[in-house]
């Protein structure tokens, strides 16, 4: 009888040293699973970690005409943009619909840089280096191109109307001293004919001008635009109506590839 107590006792000793090895073994392999377990979420988060320069980096390069034609049109180095949507962006993944992380998404990359530049310029004009170039060293395809180009990127405006116009007032872009300061519409300031740095700006300047002053306000019409534009004349209206046929079958131009060769030519 004692001896087969005793070997009962044995017997559940052994199976409770079975049990607990199996216990200990079975926490050991879960924990090194865990661990492994660990060690791949950090290396894939070490793996996906997300790098804004280079992210930014491969989106201009994908852009490059796009991004030095503006870089080029406000007068700002192409680092110091890079630098300075980095910085507007640096607690954040980069939108690239809204570069300068304002709530506002584009649907072109275009108004997306103008409008950031635009805001830009007036945040901080040291980072735009103001060098001049003579708008009468470039063709009047190119001129006209541009106004063409930059139509299509404020489409609430009518190219045809805003061509005519520049035509009437700088006669056909023969207007030496208009063309000198870039200007292809006749703006005025306070102090004069207003100067534009180069070309590219100052026909922007002008589709910009056209676009929120005008257009945006409902004066859409040549009528309804010379009462601002030009109240004074009795034959500004006519003119600008005679001449929009010059312009009806215009190439229209939405790449930035196309107007670039414009340039050449």
């Amino acid at each position: 009888m004692k001896s087969e107590l005793k070997a009962k006792v044995i017997a559940f000793i052994c199976t409770a040293l079975i049990l607990s090895c199996g216990i200990i073994k079975n926490n050991v392999f879960n924990e090194r699973q865990k661990q492994v377990e660990r060690n791949q979420i950090l290396a894939m988060e070490s793996f996906t970690t997300y790098d804004i320069e280079s992210d930014l980096e491969s989106y201009i390069n994908n852009n490059l005409e796009t991004f030095e034609f503006y870089c080029n049109t406000f007068g700002i180095t192409l680092d110091n943009l890079k630098e300075q949507i980095i910085k507007d962006n640096e607690s954040n993944t980069l939108n690239k619909s809204d570069l300068g992380n304002t709530g506002t998404t584009y649907d072109s990359l275009d108004k997306n840089l103008i409008d950031y530049l635009f805001n830009l310029k007036k945040e901080n004009i040291k980072l735009f280096n103001q060098k001049y170039s003579n708008g009468k060293n470039y063709s009047k395809d190119y001129v006209y191109g541009l106004l063409n180009y930059f139509s299509n990127i404020y489409d609430n405006v009518d190219y045809t109307v805003l061509a005519s116009i520049a035509y009437i007032e700088s006669g056909d872009l023969n207007a030496k001293y208009m063309m000198s300061c870039n200007n292809i519409f006749g703006g005025m300031s306070s102090s004069g004919l207003i100067k534009y740095q180069n070309i590219e700006y100052g026909v922007l300047s002008y589709v910009k001008l056209m676009s929120e002053r005008y257009y945006a306000k409902g004066l859409d019409t040549i009528e309804k635009i010379a009462r601002v534009y030009n109240p004074s004349s009795t034959t500004w209206t006519t003119n600008v109506k005679n001449t929009t046929a010059k312009f009806n079958n215009y190439e229209n131009i939405e790449n930035i590839n196309r107007l670039i060769s414009l340039k050449g030519e």
